[in-house]
This record gives structure tokens, C-alpha cells and sequence, in this order.
């Protein structure tokens, strides 16, 4: 399987995504791994193409997230295929597993040992895990 990951330079960006892994990247390393499954990363109730959900971040969230992205800190997403040969849930549990963030986040079932690939804006924090620097 292979993620791809777009690097988001604003909430704006962000917001619509739905479907999607995101990692809060910080100094070249995982800050907090997160999963917009049933509700879009961000904004508040709509319904677009027929789906409707909430924000997982609504709007009263902008603020930090923008200020944030302005003093350091990356957002990645990557959308995850719904018929992909493993759950949203799987891959954000292997992700934490694999990659620990700053902030300690509970792992919710047993991790499996997953294969991803991961191609377009990869974050620093894999790649660096991936060339062990």
C-alpha cells in the first residue's frame, strides 16, 4: 500500500480532506498522528458530495492550527483509499507504533505489521526514520 502524502501550508488546505491519516510534524519529527475517518479535518457540520460530518478540528481550532504552521510546525495528510487492503484504523495504529510522537497517544488494538510505501510530500520524520538518520 502506499500513502501519499500532500503537505498542507495552511487550515485552508487542510479542511475538506476527509478519509485521511495527518501527522503534526515538528522539528523533522512526529508531534501527533491523527485520522479525519468519519468527519473532515476541519470547518464545521456540512455535507459535500452527499457525504456530511463535522470537522475533526472546527473552525475555533484555525487560529492554532495557522499559528502553528507559521512558527515551525508541518501538516501532512494522506488520503486512505476506503477499499485499501488495510483499515484507516490499522494504519494510523501502525503509524503511532512506528513512529512515536511527542505527545504519547494510546494505541487502540494489536498492531500489525503493515506494508506502506509512501510517496509525495513525505514527511521529514519518515524519511528520516526510513534512511536512519
Amino acid at each position: 500500500m502506499i500513502l501519499n502524502w500532500k503537505k498542507c501550508l495552511t487550515y485552508e488546505e487542510a479542511r475538506n480532506h476527509t478519509n485521511i491519516i495527518y501527522l503534526h510534524e515538528w522539528a523533522g519529527k512526529p508531534f501527533y498522528w491523527g485520522k479525519a475517518h468519519k468527519s473532515y479535518f476541519g470547518g464545521h457540520m456540512r455535507e459535500i458530495d452527499g457525504f456530511k460530518a463535522s470537522g475533526r478540528y472546527n473552525s475555533g481550532y484555525r487560529h492554532w492550527i495557522e499559528g502553528c504552521l507559521r512558527h515551525g510546525a508541518s501538516l501532512y495528510i494522506a488520503q486512505v483509499d476506503p477499499d485499501a487492503e488495510y483499515t484507516i484504523d490499522e494504519i494510523e495504529n501502525f503509524l503511532i507504533a512506528n513512529y512515536p510522537s511527542e505527545m504519547p497517544q494510546k494505541l487502540h488494538k494489536s498492531v500489525k505489521t503493515l506494508s506502506i510505501g509512501h510517496t509525495g510530500d513525505v514527511p521529514a520524520s519518515l524519511l528520516n526514520s526510513v534512511l536512519n538518520l
